[in-house]
């Protein structure tokens, strides 16, 4: 597959930066744990004096700062779901527009493959990619645990907050792979899947304001895997499972259906 060997090639200084930016800063945060847990008397303390609805948007109304758990969860987490899905939608988006955008489509399409097989190639790229930006900063979250614990923690929870984090990435990932169908421009492709990502994510912080707009929550894959959640539930809940599947799976197969009938400019 030599379109996948070439995308796996372009892509991987791009996701080994991401990989490392993220695990430092998931370092410095789970590192100043200890410091928090100590005196989190004092800061529980200070808290009371904020406004609920600016508890609730960072869960730190449902969740203890104290536990280590619990303190990844409004601390730490909303950083990996936040870029991470900013890294996935860029390069689900970005991996077919910058064929039409760099002018390299006609050398691709003289070549004997399909256009299936390009777009398999693209998405198989762009899952990997996820997934192993996911291992890595899994793995180093899971030693710094291990290292700053100060008492037992459910590692399943972990591992169910970056199932989670991940299957938001793929949901992105798939509406930017979509996106790229009908913006074969990066210039254009870029500031809009950027939009995706923050209105979405400015959307599940309106809808924990008041109840009014708890129904926004249904239109941002953010609270799909929401911390606080998965800490209390002890895992995913199986709607908004089932909704990021759809979402996938659909997007996914509108992709395919509008790849293979899209007019290229070359």
């Amino acid at each position: 597959m030599p379109v996948f060997k070439r995308e796996m090639k372009r892509n991987q200084k791009t996701c080994l930066i991401w990989s490392i930016l993220m695990s430092l800063l998931m370092v410095l945060l789970i590192f100043m744990y200890p410091t928090i847990a100590e005196q989190w008397d004092v800061f529980e303390q200070l808290l009371d004096q904020y406004p609920k609805a600016f508890l609730a948007a960072f869960n730190v109304d449902r969740l203890s700062m104290g536990e280590i758990l619990g303190y990844f969860g409004t601390e730490a987490y909303i950083f990996i779901l936040l870029f991470g899905s900013i890294y996935a939608i860029q390069l689900a988006s970005s991996i077919v527009s910058k064929e039409e955008s760099e002018g390299t489509i006609e050398f691709l399409l003289s070549k004997p493959v399909t256009r299936e097989q390009i777009l398999t190639s693209k998405a198989l790229c762009t899952l990997i990619y996820i997934f192993a930006f996911n291992l890595v900063l899994g793995l180093v979250t899971y030693i710094c645990f291990e290292i700053v614990k100060e008492e037992p923690y459910d590692a399943g929870i972990l591992f169910s907050l970056f199932f989670g984090a991940f299957l938001v990435q793929l949901t992105f990932a798939s509406i930017g792979l979509l996106l790229s169908i009908f913006i074969p421009k990066a210039k254009r492709i870029f500031p809009l899947s950027l939009g995706v990502v923050l209105g979405t994510y400015f959307l599940s912080v309106a809808s924990v304001i008041t109840e009014k707009l708890d129904w926004l929550k249904y239109l941002s894959p953010f609270k799909y895997s929401d911390a606080a959640d998965i800490i209390i539930n002890g895992g995913l809940t199986p709607a908004y499972l089932l909704i990021m599947t759809v979402i996938i799976l659909v997007c996914i197969s509108m992709s395919y259906l509008f790849y293979y009938r899209k007019d290229i400019n070359i």
